[in-house]
């Protein structure tokens, strides 16, 4: 027999009460149910009632969909069709790499003035005679995963040219520190790696008119707001331009930094004898 039931709760009645002796079940679909706390602890902090209350039954009408999709999925789909172990492995893999290449850079050795001499050095050799004809632009950017509570909420405020900038401290509190996003105004940034990161085709021509972007791929959810737009810069042209080069040589360091660890790392183990090849 087939039950599918959904029950929502306001966010008022949801965060009124911080210690019941029992957790109040929310929604259930073919037998998964929903809990409180798990609701709970996936809100983030400081919004306002109005906010949390949309928050909830958002993520409550998501979490009911998923459920009816999963289940979906495991009646209709074969059992190698359902098969991804690869897939998570190479997943966790590319996690695993990435959290090891953060933690062994949080304190890599950075000399100021060193930075500054390879600054002045770019400069020399990139002067204002000489304009980069690559085409940069400044925009807020925010990557959510697809089917997101937070979608509607962040929409609202981003794509509001108003509630972009006075309730930008609100975006970052419900963005929290889990999600990609960035919403620096001054930043500039190649369009090409915008382009390559996105994977969307942001056209010159139209960033005046359609300064709003808004597209899924694969898992995730992307909205951009195009902020400006240059074809060429040169190099030392303004503050902002040197924090570009300043961000490009600090990102040449930390890459030399890793390729450094990982060469040494293999010498290491080449000694031990634990490669076999």
């Amino acid at each position: 027999m087939r039950r599918v039931a959904a029950i929502a709760l306001s966010a008022l009645m949801l965060f009124a009460a911080c210690h019941r002796p029992k957790d109040k079940l929310v929604a259930e679909v073919y037998y998964h149910k929903l809990y409180e706390s798990e609701i709970r602890k996936n809100m983030p902090s400081g919004l306002s009632p109005e906010d949390s209350m949309t928050l909830v039954n958002d993520y409550i009408n998501q979490w009911v969909r998923e459920q009816l999709l999963l289940h979906e999925a495991e009646q209709l789909l074969s059992a190698q069709e359902k098969n991804f172990d690869k897939q998570i492995d190479e997943y966790r893999n590319n996690l695993l790499i990435n959290a090891l290449y953060d933690k062994i850079t949080e304190d890599m050795p950075l000399d100021e003035e060193q930075l500054k001499q390879e600054m002045a050095d770019f400069n020399k050799r990139y002067d204002n005679s000489y304009a980069v004809k690559k085409p940069i632009i400044q925009l807020n950017y925010v990557k959510l995963s697809k089917g997101s509570p937070l979608l509607s909420q962040v929409r609202s405020i981003l794509f509001d040219p108003s509630r972009r900038i006075h309730d930008k401290d609100t975006l970052v509190a419900m963005l929290g520190d889990s999600i990609e996003y960035m919403l620096d105004d001054d930043q500039w940034l190649y369009l090409e790696d915008i382009q390559r990161e996105v994977s969307v085709n942001i056209e010159p021509d139209k960033v005046k008119s359609h300064p709003t972007i808004e597209k899924e791929v694969g898992g995730n959810h992307y909205l951009l707001v195009i902020l400006n737009y240059k074809n060429q810069r040169s190099v030392s042209e303004t503050e902002e331009e040197q924090a570009a080069v300043r961000m490009m040589l600090l990102n040449q360091r930390r890459q030399e930094f890793l390729d450094d660890y990982v060469n040494k790392l293999y010498d290491e183990a080449l000694s031990k004898g634990v490669i076999i090849q």
